[in-house]
């Protein structure tokens, strides 16, 4: 088994100068490229990409304007080799028994798609990750707090779920190919949910390896600009999946969420 790591990164130096470090430093057999897609950064982040080309197989695609994030991991996507992928965040500390554990789930369950681990915080605290896919009743139970969206541990290990965290999404070379990668209608958010949405679609599983834990800086507390991406992204899903009457209650919940949020 191969692994391509494709990172996008903008304006992310520290970040993805560490993420690089525990690849470089804990490095798993099977890695067999790393991909860094630098996003028009104007910090140091390719000083720090170079100083690693003698420690890592080291790729970069150098973008001079802004891209989507669908847009610059697709790149990437073009130009790994590895047997399999993963899309990694440069705000993550990954580990080779991370890697070597969410590769032997791919190998060993034919029919998953993707997988990824559990989150944690820098702290140790738990972070989110595996929902189930959205759908207009369960959102409003969500909304009006009689349900949650993510799926518990299943206790052996392994739980599948509908939807996981973009910051770590590993699968095979030939099914994301064959998928076209991300969806470019989708800048940011929304990214990973669609993706897992298509996969699920395709007969593959989404898989969260509940016993593995990535840690992923991420944000704790988003600022009504980031929710109001989210919500759109969300909306734009609802829209292609569940029609337009569903988009337009969900956006018109969302918005009343936003007003009466404290």
């Amino acid at each position: 088994m191969t692994l391509s790591i494709i990172i996008f990164s903008r304006d992310d130096a520290e970040h993805l100068e560490r993420c690089l470090a525990c690849l470089s430093e804990d490095r798993a057999d099977v890695l067999h490229e790393v991909i860094v897609v630098d996003n028009a950064s104007r910090d140091r982040s390719l000083e720090v990409t170079k100083a690693f080309a003698s420690k890592l197989p080291l790729q970069v695609i150098s973008l001079q304007a802004d891209t989507a994030f669908s847009v610059g991991n697709n790149l990437g996507l073009e130009r790994a080799t590895g047997e399999y992928i993963l899309f990694l965040n440069p705000d993550t500390l990954p580990t080779a028994a991370l890697l070597q554990r969410c590769l032997a789930v791919l190998a060993d369950t034919p029919e998953a798609g993707l997988v990824g681990p559990s989150l944690v915080y820098p702290d140790g605290d738990s972070q989110g990750n595996g929902w189930t896919l959205p759908a207009p009743a369960a959102l409003l139970k969500e909304h009006l707090g009689l349900a949650r969206r993510e799926v518990p541990q299943g206790g052996n290990g392994v739980s599948e779920v509908g939807w996981l965290m973009g910051c770590f999404l590993m699968g095979s070379r030939d099914l994301l190919v064959s998928l076209g990668g991300f969806d470019p209608d989708f800048w940011f958010h929304g990214t990973d949910l669609e993706l897992c949405a298509r996969v699920l679609a395709g007969g593959h599983l989404v898989l969260r390896v509940d016993d593995e834990w990535l840690v992923h800086v991420g944000h704790r507390c988003w600022d009504a600009q980031r929710r109001k991406a989210s919500h759109q992204a969300l909306v734009r899903y609802t829209r292609r999946e569940h029609g337009a009457l569903a988009a337009s209650g969900l956006g018109s919940l969302a918005r009343l969420a936003e007003v009466l949020r404290p």
